[in-house]
């Protein structure tokens, strides 16, 4: 997709690999004085620069391996009629392939693809808000149609469901630590993350700068328009993260979260490349995510969200990679995603069938504990509409973000105290936003948080491949079975 915009966009073609560049080699975000641009930092694996042509080679394979991976399992499952993720299928083959080398005592040979694989990994987890906030950014096209009441009633259910997903999950760990009576060791020490430099925002300026001239020279309905408007919505979206990660220090203090910084970006950008490109920011707004509807091309956004399954099969590598934890707290990490995950679905479903909201928009809402990267595959397999596949990505978001704020402080105040309760209780509840916002105080309660994050979306998904379970979900919120 990117390899046909710069054919297309020849006038910026030595533009473009800045793009390139900045995707490949920026090395982190930094630390400010607010905690929630903290938490981001902490919320993205570290990531080594590329120091050779070998690291740049290593980089390049394994990215390609993950993306052509992700793109055979979901062409083989969709002609296989398999209805189960694809990505999960490859995040299950990979941790099962892992695992399975060492304990046949060929650890060298799994740590050996570890280390072949890191440089990827370390790229994906790095960038990671970029492959999903397109949906964040879309939500104006998916809620412009809800009435005000609707939009309260939805508000009503992700304020209350956080906190009571919290507290539930933090029970049911409590009861599964009694159990197990296992005594939890130090963690090991979390590496910090470099900041991003100035080159990697001047870089993106300079893409934003050069196909918005570009804009101005081609014709209306064209496909060279509309590659440069893409490359310029592109260019914004990647902007937008890294200044919002790395701000001037006057501002610094008063920076949004970098996901809600990415997500201004890109609809300034909207309006900007609207206005150039002469169809207006709501044309530009749809044009961004196009999901190739009625041969469409496709838009930055689309690019950008088709490395989901990529980042779901990195999962696979992190859990490997957290493995002695997990075989010594097996109980609380197992017994808390799967227990607390069909809570939640069975609770916000239930909520808002109880308010009267929309049988879709519940079921929207249900997943909203989960990473994004799985709460939309979820979402798909309820029933729900692919119009409505942003809300659900939106209140994953809030979600996050307010558990971000809020997570800790809750927990004290309902009597949590242990670090594995505490962690395991943030990532089911609110995720990765919630988990990096232990990072800054707590350490002791990241590593459970990090495992539980991806744990948690694994057990959600799992629960909804039977066809019981999504019927019973479909019947609470009050969606008429066919």
């Amino acid at each position: 997709m990117m390899g046909l915009w710069l054919r297309r966009i020849s006038s910026v073609r030595a533009a473009s690999s800045h793009v390139r560049h900045a995707l490949c080699t920026a090395t982190a975000s930094t630390e400010t004085a607010s905690l929630l641009r903290r938490s981001v930092s902490t919320t993205l694996a570290s990531e080594s620069k590329p120091s050779s042509i070998r690291e740049w080679g290593k980089f390049a394979v394994g990215l390609g391996v993950f993306y052509a991976a992700d793109t055979a399992l979901k062409k083989a499952t969709v002609a296989a009629g398999i209805n189960f993720p694809a990505s999960l299928i490859g995040m299950f083959g990979i941790l099962g392939g892992l695992w399975g080398l060492s304990a046949a005592g060929r650890l060298g040979t799994a740590e050996a693809i570890v280390a072949a694989a890191t440089p990827a990994l370390q790229w994906v987890t790095r960038y990671l808000p970029l492959f999903y906030v397109p949906a964040l950014i879309v939500v104006p096209l998916a809620v412009g149609h809800l009435s005000t009441a609707e939009l309260g009633k939805m508000g009503v259910v992700l304020s209350f469901g956080m906190p009571l997903s919290l507290y539930a999950a933090g029970t049911i760990v409590l009861g599964f630590r009694k159990l197990a009576s296992v005594e939890m060791l130090p963690p090991a020490p979390v590496k910090g993350l470099p900041p991003f430099s100035f080159a990697h925002v001047a870089a993106c300026l300079v893409v934003v700068a050069v196909s918005g001239l570009a804009m101005t020279q081609f014709e209306a309905g064209s496909s060279e328009l509309w590659g440069a408007q893409q490359l310029f919505l592109l260019a914004s979206t990647v902007g937008g993260l890294i200044f919002g990660s790395f701000p001037p220090a006057p501002i610094a203090p008063y920076m949004p979260h970098p996901v809600i910084a990415t997500t201004a970006a890109a609809h300034l950008a909207c309006l900007a490349s609207g206005s150039l490109a002469g169809g207006g920011y709501w044309e530009a707004l749809r044009s961004y995510l196009t999901k190739g509807k009625e041969g469409a091309p496709k838009g930055a956004g689309d690019l950008l969200m088709s490395f989901l399954g990529v980042v779901v099969l990195t999962f696979g590598f992190h859990i490997y990679g957290q493995r002695a934890l997990l075989a010594r707290h097996a109980a609380e990490i197992v017994g808390c995603a799967a227990l607390a995950s069909i809570l939640s679905l069975v609770a916000t479903v239930g909520a808002g069938r109880a308010l009267g909201l929309d049988p879709d928009l519940s079921l929207a809402l249900a997943p909203r504990s989960v990473t994004v990267a799985l709460a939309m595959p979820i979402a798909e397999q309820l029933g729900v509409d692919d119009d409505l596949i942003s809300v659900c990505a939106a209140s994953v978001l809030v979600t996050g973000l307010f558990g971000a704020v809020l997570c800790q402080r809750l927990l004290t105040l309902g009597g949590f105290a242990d670090p594995l309760v505490r962690g395991l209780a943030t990532a089911a509840a609110c995720h990765g936003f919630g988990a990096a916002a232990l990072a800054a105080t707590e350490p002791a309660a990241l590593p459970f948080a990090a495992l539980g994050y991806g744990l948690s979306g694994i057990s959600a998904s799992v629960w909804v491949v039977p066809a019981p379970v999504r019927t019973l979900l479909q019947t609470i919120a009050g969606k008429k079975i066919e």
